[in-house]
């Protein structure tokens, strides 16, 4: 009896261990749950939120059973696909999109699994970018000018055309949509690339018109000041040169009272002036005495002898 009794308490644990199990789940922060009671839904419970994450209980099977989703973003792309711009240019453009599930009651209803969603998404994501790519031409997706490109203001319209189509429609949140991929097709490259030469050959003869330009303007201005300078210079010239001649007038009653002074310093300028550059001058030293000391040393003019000693002396008192 006691071997059969420990048999007994084991399968009755095991019978309620079973039974919590089916009555028992859990609800993780990244699951939407919806409890379903006889194939109707009865409660949706968001693991995101606080007040639904944690244990929850239900009747067991068949009474109500539960549907879960993953309630965390998901990423998917689109195919590549081949799109002509504005100005009838080809690219092949791959995107991707971020979505959730916002309402897990309509989306169960709308689509039922994630796989489906994806692929319902997909289709709409592709006809969006149809509808938008081609009202913009290459520059917008290709500039060597980040400015120029609009690459931000395609992804938003895409976004805002996607969002008002499926969101209401299948309960998701589409979070984002952006480019992940921009290549040209087959035979455009060289097109592509001729033109961005061209538009680099405008934007250097733009800029060396303007160098030109600003280099005429430099010239101008330094030759204006250039003959502005030389105007100042040649009427500072003036004054000094007026104020020598009242300072020179000054001298001229003193050369009117001692002519030969006057003359002598005319004859001073007049050499002056012939002896600014290189010049060789002779010298008689039969008629210079000085000249001719250092030919024949030291002499006395005719007619003069050197003093005595003695009569110097006695000049001197001694």
């Amino acid at each position: 009896m006691k071997r059969h009794m420990g048999l007994i308490v084991l399968a009755a644990v095991a019978m309620v261990l079973l039974a919590a199990g089916t009555v028992a789940f859990t609800v993780p922060s990244t699951d939407l749950v919806l409890v379903k009671t006889f194939g109707k839904t009865t409660r949706v419970l968001d693991g995101r939120e606080d007040r639904d994450a944690g244990l929850g209980a239900k009747w067991i099977y068949p009474v109500e059973k539960l549907v879960r989703y993953d309630g965390r973003i998901d990423v998917f792309e689109s195919s590549n696909t081949e799109l002509q711009t504005f100005d009838k240019q080809n690219i092949i453009v791959t995107m991707y999109c971020a979505w959730r599930i916002k309402d897990p009651l309509k989306f169960q209803t709308a689509i039922k699994s994630i796989k489906a969603a994806r692929r319902q998404i997909r289709d709409r994501l592709l006809s969006k970018q149809g509808d938008v790519i081609p009202d913009y031409p290459m520059q917008d997706f290709v500039n060597t000018d980040p400015g120029q490109m609009k690459l931000v203001q395609i992804e938003a319209e895409i976004l805002a055309l996607l969002k008002k189509e499926v969101e209401d429609e299948y309960g998701v949140e589409i979070v984002m949509v952006g480019l992940k991929s921009l290549g040209l097709a087959e035979g455009a490259s060289e097109a592509v690339i001729d033109a961005m030469k061209e538009e680099r050959r405008n934007e250097v003869d733009r800029y060396q018109s303007l160098g030109k330009a600003q280099a005429e303007a430099i010239k101008a201005r330094a030759e204006r000041a250039r003959v502005q300078i030389i105007a100042f210079a040649e009427r500072k010239a003036d004054e000094i040169r007026t104020a020598g001649y009242r300072e020179a007038a000054s001298y001229y009653g003193r050369f009117e009272a001692n002519p030969e002074l006057g003359m002598f310093l005319r004859y001073l300028d007049t050499l002056r002036e012939g002896l600014r550059e290189n010049a060789t001058i002779w010298l008689d030293g039969t008629k210079i005495p000085a000249v001719k000391f250092f030919r024949e040393g030291p002499f006395l003019p005719r007619g003069l002898r050197a003093p005595d000693e003695t009569k110097k002396r006695s000049a001197s008192g001694k």
